[in-house]
C-alpha cells in the first residue's frame, strides 16, 4: 500500500469484499497489515481511513515498528500476528522472479512463513495486474508458481481487469468456504471474477 493511492476505488472494492466475508464467518479473527512502502510518510488521520476503508477496527490493523527495506524485513513479518486471518496489502503483490523494488512486494517465502505459524489460518494478498497478461492469466501463473514451491497450498481468487484477491491456507475446507462464499453471492458473474477451489 502507498499512502498516494489511500481511498481509491481499489480500498472501497477490498473493504467490501472483506466486510462481506466477516460477516458471512468465513474470515475470523481478522487482521490487516498494509505492507506501506512509504510507512514513515503515514499519520494517524491516513491509518483510521485505511482502517474504515477495509472495514476493520483500528486495533485490527497490524502496527509495526519497522519497515519493508531489505535490513529490516525479516524482523517486519515477525512482527505480524502469528494467529487468525489475515490480509497483506503490498503495492504489487506477491514478487516475481528477480523484480524491482522489494518494498512492492511479498515473496513467496515470507508468505509461507505466516501460513506456517497457523495451519488453519486464511491469508489474502492483493495482486496488481501485469500489461502484458489479463488478469486471470496472471492470477493463474502466480498460483502455479506458488504450487511448485508449496504443493499443499490451497487457493482461490476474486479478480477484476487490473487487480486481484488472492485468498491461501493450507485447509481446503478454509479456502472451499471462501470460494463457496463468492459463488453464492455473485451467482452466475462469477465465472468472469472466481477462480481456484472449484472442484
Amino acid at each position: 500500500m502507498n499512502l498516494r493511492f489511500l481511498g481509491d476505488a481499489l480500498d472501497h472494492w477490498k473493504g467490501s469484499v472483506f466486510e462481506g466475508l466477516q460477516n458471512s464467518n468465513v474470515l475470523k479473527d481478522f487482521h490487516v497489515d498494509a505492507m506501506a512502502s512509504d510507512i514513515e510518510k503515514w499519520g494517524a488521520e491516513d491509518w483510521s481511513l485505511y482502517a474504515k476503508l477495509l472495514r476493520v477496527e483500528n486495533s485490527h490493523i497490524v502496527g509495526h515498528e519497522t519497515t519493508l527495506d531489505r535490513i529490516q524485513r525479516e524482523k517486519y513479518f515477525k512482527e505480524i500476528p502469528r494467529s487468525g486471518d489475515l490480509f497483506l496489502d503490498p503495492d504489487t503483490g506477491i514478487m516475481p522472479p528477480s523484480r524491482g523494488n522489494i518494498r512492492q512486494y511479498l515473496k513467496h517465502e515470507e508468505l509461507f512463513s505466516i501460513m506456517n505459524h497457523e495451519q488453519q489460518r486464511i491469508v489474502a494478498v492483493y495482486q496488481h495486474g501485469n500489461r502484458n497478461l489479463t488478469m486471470r492469466s496472471r492470477v493463474e501463473n502466480i498460483f502455479k508458481l506458488l504450487h511448485l514451491d508449496q504443493p499443499n497450498c490451497k487457493y482461490c481468487s476474486y479478480y477484476t481487469s487490473n487487480a486481484a484477491l488472492l485468498f491461501l491456507s493450507f485447509q481446503r475446507y478454509r479456502i472451499k468456504a471462501v470460494s463457496s462464499y463468492f459463488w453464492e453471492f455473485l451467482g452466475s458473474h462469477a465465472d468472469n471474477r472466481i477462480y481456484g477451489c472449484e472442484e
